[in-house]
C-alpha cells in the first residue's frame, strides 16, 4: 500500500510548494477582481521582466500591477522590483560614505550640529573615554549601565543599538521592577536586567548589531495630540520618506506613512505581519490616501481606521511643510548619499528625524499605485549613479 506524505515545510521543496500555492491563490483573487484570467497574467509578468525595473511574479501581485485602473503615473513600467531594490541603493550609496546611515552616535553628531531635529539622548553606553555632552550621561561600563538602569526616575527609555538597522535590538522600557531585578516593557511583560546586558554587550544579530559601538538610551517621543485622535493610540506613527540627493537639490520620489495599531508600541509593517497599517502620502501636501494592511491582492486597501473608525483618507500629517524643509537641509549633510531613506516622527514638538537609511526597503512606498523608477528617477540614476558597477542602469 502507498502512502503520500506532504511536503516537509521547511525543506526546499516543501518551501516552493507553499510559494506555487500562494502564486495560485494570488492569481485566483487577481482573476476575481480584473477578469484576467492566467494566460494573461503570464503574459504581463513577462513582459515586465523587459521594462527596466525587473519586475517579477512577486512584484507583479504585491504593488497589484495587473489592475490598471489602480495605478497612477505611466503604470506598471514604473515600478522598482524587489531584485532591483538593493542594486538600486548601492549604485547611489557607496559602501564608503554610509556609517551615519548604520552608527546612530555618528548620525546624531553630525545632523545636531546641523541644526536637525533628532531624538534627545538621555544615556549613551560606549567604552570610549569621552563622549559630546549632549550624549547625555555617558556610561563606560556594563556595571555602569546596570546602576542607571536600577534607577526608577531614568525611565521611561527607548533603547537601541547605537550601530543596526532595521529596528535589531530595539526595546522601549517603562520601568525597572526592583523585586525581580527586571525591566517592564511597554507592550507588556518584562525582561531581567541579566538577559538586557546581553544585548548590551553582544550581538543581537551579527548582521547588523555592532556591540562594540555602543548602546543608546533616548528620550521617549509623544505623539502629535491630532494624530493620537485619530488613532486612539499614543505609539509614534513614522513617516518614510524616500529622497533623491543631487548636487543642486533633493527631491523626494516616494513615502508612506506607518500607523501603529494597539496593541503594537512600534509602527513596524513588516509586510501586514504585526497587524500595523500603512498610508500612502501626497508628497506635496502631505494629506492621506489610500490605507493598506499587508500586501498582495488579499490585502485590505481602505480609508478608515479599523479601531477608531476615523477616515485617515483625507488627513492632512501636521507640519508637513517643515518635514520637507528638514529634508532639504540634510542632503547636503551626507552629499555621498545619493539616495536618503528618511524616517521622521510626527510629535508634539514637530518632526523628529529618527534615523537616515541607507538601504531603506522600497515595498512600502510602491504600494499604492505610483512606482519609483520615474523619468526622472532614471536620469538621476544614469548622471549620479555608479554605472560601471551597475550596468543594469544602462538598459534604462
Amino acid at each position: 500500500m502507498l502512502f503520500r506524505m506532504a511536503p516537509n515545510p521547511d525543506s526546499p521543496f516543501g518551501k516552493h510548494a507553499a510559494r506555487l500555492a500562494e502564486f495560485r491563490q494570488w492569481a485566483s483573487v487577481a482573476k476575481s477582481q480584473t477578469g484576467k484570467d492566467w494566460l494573461t497574467q503570464a503574459r504581463e509578468i513577462w513582459a515586465l521582466k523587459h521594462a527596466g525595473g525587473r519586475c517579477g511574479v512577486t512584484d507583479y501581485y504585491w504593488f497589484r500591477l495587473y489592475d490598471e485602473s489602480y495605478l497612477r503615473g505611466r503604470g506598471a513600467k514604473d515600478f522598482l522590483g524587489w531584485r532591483l531594490q538593493d542594486p538600486f541603493n548601492f549604485a547611489l550609496n557607496p559602501r564608503h560614505a554610509v556609517l551615519p546611515a548604520w552608527d546612530k552616535l555618528v548620525f546624531h553628531q553630525l545632523a545636531s550640529a546641523a541644526g536637525l531635529p533628532v531624538a534627545p539622548l538621555k544615556a549613551v553606553y560606549h567604552p570610549g573615554a569621552r563622549l559630546p555632552a549632549e550624549f547625555g550621561v555617558h556610561l563606560r561600563t556594563a556595571a555602569e549601565v546596570e546602576a542607571y538602569l536600577r534607577c526608577q526616575s531614568h525611565f521611561p527609555l527607548f533603547a537601541k543599538p547605537a550601530f543596526s538597522q532595521q529596528g535589531v535590538g530595539v526595546l522601549y522600557l517603562t520601568g525597572y521592577d526592583r523585586g525581580q531585578d527586571s525591566l517592564l516593557l511597554a507592550e507588556g511583560g518584562s525582561m531581567l536586567l541579566s538577559e538586557f546586558m546581553k544585548r548590551v554587550v553582544g550581538s543581537v544579530d551579527r548582521r547588523y548589531h555592532k556591540p562594540e559601538c555602543g548602546f543608546l538610551f533616548q528620550e521617549p517621543l509623544r505623539l502629535a495630540p491630532e494624530i493620537e485622535r485619530l488613532t486612539g493610540w499614543p505609539a509614534i506613527c513614522g513617516v518614510r520618506i524616500v529622497c533623491l540627493n543631487g548636487p543642486d537639490c533633493v527631491v523626494p520620489i516616494g513615502g508612506a506613512w506607518k500607523i501603529a495599531v494597539a496593541p503594537n508600541v512600534m509602527d513596524n509593517f513588516h509586510m501586514g505581519a504585526y497587524g500595523n497599517l500603512v498610508a500612502e502620502i501626497d508628497l506635496t501636501s502631505g494629506e492621506v490616501g489610500r490605507v493598506a494592511d499587508g500586501l498582495g491582492p488579499s490585502a485590505g486597501i481602505g480609508e478608515i481606521h479599523p479601531r477608531t473608525g476615523r477616515h485617515l483618507s483625507g488627513f492632512r500629517l501636521p507640519d508637513w511643510p517643515e518635514l520637507l524643509r528638514m529634508c532639504r537641509l540634510a542632503g547636503p549633510v551626507f552629499p555621498l548619499m545619493k539616495v536618503h531613506h528618511w524616517d521622521f516622527a510626527l510629535t508634539d514638538r514637530g518632526p523628529v528625524i529618527l534615523e537616515l537609511n541607507d538601504m531603506g526597503g522600497t515595498q512600502i512606498v510602491q504600494l499604492f499605485g505610483q512606482g519609483l523608477l520615474t523619468e526622472f528617477t532614471r536620469d538621476f540614476l544614469k548622471r549620479y549613479a555608479d554605472r560601471a558597477g551597475h550596468p543594469w542602469i544602462n538598459d534604462l
